[in-house]
């Protein structure tokens, strides 16, 4: 397996968009969150957060009009494993 060294050039708009930096965890963050919503949409559901650049990220997901507020990463599995889903 060969790892690319290469850094990603980025867009303009991401440069201008970007808060701590592209750190390893902020990645992996981002990636539990997209496996996440993916997730929430194969059950019906939009997962949707607030903007890191605006204070701490909280969490809510939509169905038919509804909105269940989720606090925390922790909050959004659980309630993805009530709704019947998994990652």
């Amino acid at each position: 397996m060969t790892i690319n060294t290469t850094p990603k050039k980025k867009m303009p708009t991401e440069e201008a968009n970007s808060t701590a930096g592209d750190t390893i965890n902020d990645r992996e963050f981002s990636t539990e969150y997209e496996a996440l919503r993916a997730a929430y949409a194969m059950r019906g559901h939009t997962l949707r957060r607030t903007d890191p650049a605006d204070g701490p990220v909280t969490y809510w997901a939509e169905r038919w009009g509804l909105v269940r507020h989720l606090p925390t990463l922790h909050d959004v599995g659980m309630f993805l494993s009530r709704i019947g889903g998994r990652v």
